[in-house]
């Protein structure tokens, strides 16, 4: 019997300084870290492909990322591997949406990474 995969390590909402929500501090990361960012994300019909990297949370310890809540809900439908761990049960759905109470999120990769440079 084949042993079930386990969950995706993921944030359950934006930290403080989360730079997906509009009332982080600007400047989290460069200009060239917010390029390398760009891999992560995709759009309708040119979605970011299954070997792409995820946004992981800025706070999580190198080797034990945990994805970041603000991009899961802005941009990881437009993520394939997210959609695919989302299929298989590694991932809830609900962690592709804001969850109450949360705070305003910019609304694309786009918009984010240009306030934040």
């Amino acid at each position: 019997m084949a042993e079930a995969a386990s969950e995706i390590p993921h944030r359950q909402q934006p930290c403080a300084n989360c730079p997906w929500r509009r009332d982080s501090p600007a400047g989290e990361f460069t200009s060239q870290r917010y390029e390398q960012l760009r891999s992560t994300v995709g759009r309708p019909g040119a979605e970011a492909g299954l070997d792409a990297p995820i946004f992981a949370c800025h706070k999580t310890v190198p080797g034990r990322d945990r994805a970041c809540a603000g991009w899961l809900a802005v941009a990881g439908s437009t993520h394939l591997g997210v959609r695919l761990a989302v299929a298989m049960g590694r991932l809830p759905a609900t962690s592709l949406a804001q969850g109450p109470d949360w705070p305003e999120l910019f609304s694309s990769f786009d918009e984010m990474a240009e306030r934040n440079r």
